[in-house]
């Protein structure tokens, strides 16, 4: 009796592929109907009408039942591609920055940690958008350089004495209108004014 439920379970195990809940639950009937149907004299007829009820059972799922068919897997290059969250970013960024703040001396992994403080951070890109812009910086030094000369050879030359406060009057002259002309020069260029 084994072999003959060996052979039929190796026939449509060949044929196709199932699931584990599926083969289980196929298993079970099958035995159930095998004892059941333990006369001697028609044994072979049932289990010829047993492995064509497999048969159809299996076709009828393979074909269109796939509410039981375990889900596949998609290739890697069909994978959606998941975008990171802030979450994820600030926990990277925590993680790499302890990593390489234990390489450090005390002193420059302190230094560190006030540099890359979240409000030092944020002051800082605010800074670097909008007053501490390269150009503007520039821009004021030159001026504030070229002023203060002029201004400092019209005062030897009539004897009057400096303040001091000449320079910082001239740099935030300078400094202003070079904002003014970057701000022009991203407004003409657009996207395709390139950092300055």
């Amino acid at each position: 009796m084994p072999n003959n439920n060996e052979k039929l379970n190796s026939s449509v195990g060949e044929k196709l592929e199932i699931s584990a809940d599926q083969s289980r639950e196929l298993n079970e009937a099958l035995a159930d109907k095998l004892e059941r149907e333990q006369r001697p004299d028609d044994r072979a007829e049932r289990m010829v009408g047993a492995n064509a009820e497999l048969e159809q059972i299996f076709k009828h799922e393979k074909q269109g039942n796939t509410s039981r068919q375990p889900k596949q897997a998609l290739p890697a290059a069909q994978m959606p591609i998941k975008k990171a969250t802030k979450k994820a970013k600030d926990l990277a960024f925590k993680k790499t920055m302890q990593t390489i703040q234990k390489d450090m001396n005390p002193a420059e992994r302190t230094f560190s940690k006030v540099i890359h403080n979240p409000v030092v951070e944020k002051t800082s890109e605010v800074a670097g958008k909008t007053v501490a812009r390269p150009a503007a910086l520039l821009v004021g030094s030159l001026t504030a350089l070229i002023l203060v000369s002029i201004v400092y050879a019209v005062a030897r030359w009539y004897g009057y004495a400096l303040s001091g406060f000449e320079w910082i009057a001239t740099f935030i002259g300078g400094w202003a209108l070079g904002l003014i002309i970057d701000w022009v020069r991203v407004a003409i260029l657009g996207r395709h004014a390139g950092p300055a």
